[in-house]
């Protein structure tokens, strides 16, 4: 014959403050079983809710700041289009300068000498020259070292390291279409030349013109520094395009690349 398995039980005896006799309660293990099995279950639902919740709402903080971001290149795009009009102005200014300059030039007999025509050039040649050059992003807009050049289109400018609170030049005549703080670039200036050409000046410590703020090359713009996400030391991140399109700046500026190769 087979012996009658016993079930396994918790007896808890339960006296109570008054005259009345005492009482047993009985808990089968397999119940006590199952309720830990279900405690362990609303704890691990109950931390990998809190996971969840922590990675979602970290991902809900990086869209809102892409958001933020997207709404401030839509704000620049939106200042740039309303100056258009003013700005479409400014590209006669060169066929003014060479029509200028077609007036200064022109051929005069030497009557001494009795030779061929030769062209005299008077002194406003020199200043409608300067003029042209001044509208060209030529100058170098801070010296230091060139920490990264010029690859499209991984890079579209070069950076150049000196010491924080530099200067920061205008590197042509132009108006200010932009002077703000992005997150990725820190404080930028941005400035529209003649001929097509924009200029970028980014990761700023503080910048010293304003929008619409018409400015001449060599004026103090800003003052290098170390802002935005992308900067990981004082440097300027200086870019050149022309026409929609990234130019290196190293085939302009010659100075800028003297001054690096010391």
């Amino acid at each position: 014959m087979h012996k009658k398995r016993r079930k396994k039980v918790l007896s808890i005896l339960l006296i109570p403050d008054n005259e009345q006799a005492p009482r047993t309660l009985k808990i089968r293990y397999s119940f006590l079983y199952a309720l830990a099995a279900v405690v362990v279950l609303v704890v691990l639902a109950a931390l990998f809710g809190a996971a969840s919740y922590g990675l979602v709402l970290r991902q809900a903080l990086k869209s809102q700041s892409l958001a933020q971001e997207n709404l401030q290149l839509k704000e620049q795009l939106a200042k740039v289009n309303q100056l258009a009009e003013e700005l479409e102005a400014l590209k006669s200014y060169g066929e003014k300068v060479r029509s200028t300059l077609q007036g200064y030039i022109k051929f005069v007999e030497n009557p001494e000498e009795g030779r061929s025509p030769s062209m005299a050039t008077p002194t406003g040649v020199g200043e409608g020259m300067s003029s042209i050059f001044a509208s060209i992003p030529v100058l170098a807009p801070v010296h230091g070292f060139i920490s990264q050049e010029f690859h499209w289109p991984v890079h579209n400018g070069i950076d150049i390291v000196a010491p924080e609170g530099t200067p920061i030049r205008a590197s042509a005549d132009g108006m200010v279409v932009f002077s703000n703080w992005t997150t990725r670039d820190g404080f930028a200036v941005m400035i529209h030349h003649d001929r097509g050409y924009f200029t970028y000046y980014k990761h700023n410590q503080r910048n010293l013109v304003l929008p619409y703020q018409y400015v001449h090359q060599g004026d103090v713009i800003a003052l290098l520094g170390n802002s935005g996400e992308k900067s990981s030391g004082p440097h300027l991140h200086f870019e050149v395009w022309k026409d929609g399109r990234p130019l290196d700046p190293l085939r302009l500026i010659r100075d800028l690349e003297q001054e690096a190769s010391k």
